[in-house]
């Protein structure tokens, strides 16, 4: 009896190292790395693919990657650790990417959802 139970204890240990190997950790977020090998090889449509990993299309439709001081509307900013992981994923990736290109690969992701949100609305 107790030799059967540290056999499965065993095999559990096992299992959850399993599990963690598949796991691919970006500042405080883990994800699957099987996700993360479905992701596409442009670096706009990478972008686009990791935001909807970290975030999805509902949190993504109703965010803004910068919040001026006069708005006044209910939007969220995005947390800029995920925005800072995502666009160090990329640039590490696709070296000649810049900063800039990056954001304006969010904001163009940011932006389809919202208007994919508000025709599904109509």
């Amino acid at each position: 009896m107790r030799l059967n139970y540290k056999e499965e204890k065993r095999q559990m240990k096992e299992e959850r190292k399993e599990v963690l190997r598949e796991m691919k950790k970006f500042g405080l977020k883990t994800i699957p790395a099987t996700k993360l090998a479905l992701c596409r090889s442009d670096y706009s449509k990478y972008v686009g693919d990791l935001l909807d990993i970290f975030l999805g299309q509902e949190k993504l439709s109703e965010s803004v990657l910068k919040c001026s001081k006069n708005r006044t509307s209910k939007t969220n900013v995005l947390d800029e650790s995920t925005i800072d992981d995502i666009r160090a994923l990329v640039m590490e990736k696709f070296k000649p990417v810049s900063i800039g290109k990056v954001r304006a690969a969010i904001r163009q992701k940011l932006n389809t959802c919202h208007k994919s949100k508000q025709r599904n609305k109509m």
